[in-house]
């Protein structure tokens, strides 16, 4: 009645679609700028019963004869489709994204999108679609191997936020015990997704615990470590907002002078200081990684180190996942929750690979409120934690605080874990002699306690902490051998 639907150019009346499942039905002109609010009343219903954002599916648009071209006969307001394809999905995520914005103020929309086009990054994240093996989802190996450089290419492609359907979504699971290795390694490399999603068609469940108590352990154990690496992520989704640069990482986009790095399409960078080689083949328990120059270390030992620009092979059974941390780095982690918002404050963790002697390392936390859109107002925070190495020991330094807008809710601590091959045998701070304090009693109280400060050297794993309340203020810690 209003004429907001396609329209079929041999006959002037609406477009009369066959819907895989519905039935006919028509398609919404978004290309019609009244279009816009018209949606966005009937979107903001599902928002006020409680729904928190979208999922625009199929919106290539796609039905049940992909392979005939009767669609070409669609005429949009700007033009015919076959002129206007790839505007049709991009125009409905860009109504998605302002209409949600507009209804519901100061609030960040969640949508996820498979059909857009360049500058989908403003409006939306993609997934890759369906990805498994729909003939036998048990011979999914080498359609889960391919993910890897889809998604990079995605990054490339300046779309930093995008996932895949972990598990495949292609093909009927009958047989879960004989699907619990390859659940396992989609689970363990779609941890590394900048947003990670079980998922699979129809009624074919994919909760962990379906494939085995051995399959649930091993992926509660890659879901709890992309937990505890949500300070590093969300670190690097602000530098993805700021920049364009991806999360997932070509190795050549890190290490361009190493031609090495070309050639593979197996592992990636995640951010600047992790390396990731998910195992993607059928019951290998080692992994051929490539490491670019500098000295590695074994990201799930933290001591085990190589050296750079050499290939090696990395041991990989079922419940591990091959990654590296290059010498030299800071990983900021949180403490494992049942989801990102739990808990309004929590301590923060800094784990410090220091440099060679002589070097230095550093990295700058990021932390804003989470939902609203503060952080396009400059409200956001910075903490700058920075590591030198000497000859006597090691320099750590805790910035001020960056950002005058955004304050966290309450007290917290946060803990300095240096990984050293020496152990110092004392620690100041500002220049004041620190009190040690044995690694079970430095960590009793760490999200109530917020007075101790104190220092724990572990020659068992060596590893020296450090507790300090977060106080916002600049402070020198002197480890000395």
């Amino acid at each position: 009645r209003l004429g907001y639907l396609v329209k079929d150019s041999t006959t002037g009346r609406s477009y009369d679609m066959p819907w895989p499942w519905g039935g006919n039905c028509g398609v919404v002109d978004f290309t019609i700028p009244e279009v816009a609010d018209w949606w966005g009343a009937y979107q903001q219903k599902p928002i006020d019963d409680g729904i928190a954002g979208f999922w625009t599916d199929m919106g290539e648009p796609a039905w049940s004869n992909e392979e005939q071209t009767e669609r070409l006969v669609m005429k949009h307001h700007l033009g015919m489709h076959d002129e206007i394809h790839n505007v049709y999905g991009l125009t409905w995520d860009k109504v998605v994204k302002e209409q949600f914005e507009k209804r519901n103020p100061d609030l960040r929309v969640f949508q996820m999108t498979r059909a857009a086009y360049a500058g989908l990054q403003r409006y939306t994240f993609g997934w890759t679609g369906d990805c498994g093996n729909g003939d036998d989802v048990l011979q999914g190996w080498g359609q889960m191997a391919n993910q890897i450089p889809v998604l990079l290419s995605a990054g490339l492609g300046v779309i930093p936020f995008v996932a895949c359907d972990i598990s495949g979504y292609c093909g009927d699971i009958e047989n879960y015990p004989a699907m619990a290795e390859l659940y396992t390694r989609w689970v363990q490399l779609g941890a590394f997704n900048p947003l990670s999603r079980i998922h699979h068609e129809g009624d074919v469940a994919v909760e962990p615990w379906l494939f085995g108590e051995e399959a649930e352990k091993n992926v509660k154990a890659a879901i709890e470590m992309k937990y505890r690496l949500l300070p590093y992520i969300y670190t690097y989704a602000r530098e993805a907002y700021e920049t364009g640069l991806p999360i997932m990482r070509p190795m050549f986009m890190e290490y361009p002078a190493d031609l090495e790095t070309v050639s593979t399409d197996v592992q990636f960078m995640f951010g600047s200081e992790l390396l990731v080689a998910p195992v993607v083949k059928k019951g290998a328990t080692n992994k051929n990684v490539y490491l670019p120059e500098g000295i590695w270390i074994d990201y799930n030992d933290k001591r085990t180190e190589y050296s750079g620009e050499q290939w090696t092979t990395a041991n990989a059974p079922l419940n591990t996942i091959p990654m590296f941390v290059r010498k030299g780095s800071i990983i900021p982690q949180m403490p494992v929750m049942n989801y990102t918002d739990e808990k309004a404050v929590y301590p923060i963790t800094f784990e410090v690979f220091p440099a060679a002697v002589g070097g230095e390392t550093s990295f700058s936390l990021y932390e804003d409120a989470g939902t609203d859109l503060g952080y396009q107002r400059g409200e956001f925070m910075r903490t700058p934690v920075s590591c030198r190495t000497t000859e006597k020991g090691y320099v750590l330094e805790v910035g001020e605080k960056m950002g005058e807008k955004y304050a966290l809710p309450g007290e917290r601590n946060l803990m300095f874990c240096i990984y050293t091959g020496q152990m110092p045998k004392e620690a100041l701070i500002d220049g004041q002699k620190v009190r040690k304090m044995k690694a079970e009693k430095l960590n009793e109280g760490m999200e109530t306690e917020f007075k101790v400060t104190a220092w724990c050297p572990d020659k068992k794993q060596n590893l020296c902490m450090l507790r300090l309340p977060d106080d916002g203020v600049k402070h020198t810690i002197e480890f000395i051998y």
